[in-house]
């Protein structure tokens, strides 16, 4: 074989596997995103004002699946929940995420969480109810964080 065609072919070889090589992401700039968009949402839903804003935050085929409630996927199915909360008298909710963990590509990470859920009685008198939760999250192809799936639960 020809040197300089083995040279040029060692070369090709080391470009396309360096090529190959999969991207390592920056997990603390990530961490830093994904918190701010959690904050984000909780403060948008929080507010209870704009339902395509609170359901912005949700990829199109996420699942939700709420304490005692039938499982809600889809942005249709998701819009009406949301729409369905507003209307419940005194209905407000918050929470705060924590201990973010990413996949080693950090494409897809999830979340604890810990929520309350205030709303008022038959009589008007208002109740919380403390929750506890996860949330899965994906990154878009456009570099955006939606929630893929969120569930939770009353602890004990």
């Amino acid at each position: 074989m020809d040197t300089k065609y083995f040279l040029l072919l060692a070369g090709l070889f080391s470009l396309s596997m360096l090529s190959c090589k999969e991207h390592k992401a920056d997990l603390k700039a990530e961490e830093a995103a994904i918190m701010k968009t959690d904050s984000a949402w909780a403060a948008s839903a929080g507010a209870m004002k704009d339902v395509d804003k609170i359901i912005s935050y949700w990829a199109d085929d996420a699942v939700v699946i709420p304490p005692g409630e039938p499982i809600v996927k889809g942005k249709d199915a998701l819009r009406r929940f949301v729409e369905d909360s507003k209307k419940i008298p005194g209905f407000h909710i918050s929470w705060k995420s924590s201990d973010p963990h990413f996949a080693p590509d950090g494409k897809m990470a999830y979340l604890y969480s810990e929520n309350l859920t205030t709303m008022n009685d038959s009589s008007g008198n208002r109740i919380s109810f403390a929750g506890r939760g996860y949330t899965v999250w994906r990154k878009e192809d456009n570099g955006e964080w939606k929630c893929v799936v969120d569930i939770w639960n009353s602890p004990p």
